[in-house]
């Protein structure tokens, strides 16, 4: 069966793409159908190496993790006393990480933790995390059909900055993970104000992941000028597909995999490794979505949106 022939199976047409009421509003201003927006994410993955390029963020992502998990545990239990910062930490990153990959990260967590070690293990940390984002940078602009025309000063400083603003958002959400509930619980007494902690908590977790998206898509690439409604898709996949494949990885791992037998006793950091390459690839297509959807609407006219590579000639005509 033909590529066509099985998305036909699942996205067949109906009246047209004009006339299709089932069709998002998004779809229908780019003038895109399902069929074509899926083949259009595929091509444009192969195109730009999404797979390998997935792969080196998982190195990177896998050296800054520790040091940085381990500073911002440490920076927050700085701000005041919370002796539980790490414990907390290391709940929720169980929420999301396969169980064995957990109990590695909080071994060596346990195995780090110690005075002074806070501010090293935060340079560390800027430094690989920095490498990271100036790999998505490198690969955003591919995704843009982009050539880098900024300094390479300018374009680390980027790196950087993106680095530490993810590492400031994140000791955020640490910080009222750990205080929340203590401030609703003298806000409002009771199990009531708990209980809504506990539902509203995931929510909130997502809607932070959405804004560090936009912040990535929106300044890592060579772009002048971007319209954030062309970045919100993209960031919105990303992150639901993040969540999605973390528990089904979960699942998997819990179930189904082998990993040890394979591995030994380097099962538990390939099961990491391999979750970081996973979480890496899924930012990657968040850019690809986007940059899908913003070059449709430009060629359908749509004011305000860009063709791939057209901001790269309006900075060099203006430079």
């Amino acid at each position: 069966m033909s590529t066509e022939n099985f998305l036909d199976l699942f996205f067949p047409e109906k009246q047209g793409r004009a006339e299709s009421e089932a069709m998002p509003a998004l779809l229908k201003l780019t003038g895109l159908s399902w069929r074509e927006l899926i083949r259009a994410i595929w091509q444009g993955s192969v195109e730009t190496n999404v797979t390998n390029r997935a792969a080196e963020l998982a190195f990177w992502f896998l050296l800054g993790f520790f040091p940085m998990l381990l500073s911002v545990t440490g920076m927050v239990s700085m701000i005041g006393s919370a002796p539980g910062s790490q414990g907390t930490l290391m709940t929720y990153v169980g929420e999301v990480l396969p169980s064995g990959a957990s109990s590695l990260v909080r071994q060596v967590l346990a195995q780090t933790t110690g005075s002074g070690r806070a501010w090293f293990s935060l340079l560390f940390a800027l430094w690989s995390s920095s490498s990271a984002t100036s790999g998505l940078i490198d690969t955003l602009n591919a995704i843009y059909g982009l050539t880098e025309s900024r300094p390479w000063w300018k374009s680390r400083l980027i790196a950087v900055v993106l680095a530490i603003a993810l590492g400031v958002l994140l000791t955020a959400a640490l910080i009222i993970l750990v205080y929340g509930p203590l401030i609703l619980d003298k806000i409002s007494p009771g199990s009531a104000a708990l209980y809504v902690w506990k539902v509203a908590q995931w929510p909130a977790a997502a809607l932070l992941l959405i804004i560090a998206l936009l912040g990535l898509y929106r300044f890592a690439p060579n772009l002048k000028e971007q319209k954030w409604k062309w970045l919100l898709p993209g960031s919105m996949v990303a992150a639901v597909t993040w969540m999605a494949v973390s528990v089904l990885f979960k699942i998997y791992v819990r179930h189904f995999s082998h990993f040890g037998l394979l591995y030994g006793s380097l099962g538990t950091l390939i099961i990491l490794m391999f979750w970081f390459y996973l979480s890496g690839a899924a930012n990657l297509v968040g850019g690809v979505i986007n940059a899908i959807l913003e070059d449709a609407a430009a060629e359908h006219s749509v004011p305000g949106a860009n063709r791939r590579g057209q901001q790269l000639s309006a900075r060099m005509a203006n430079g």
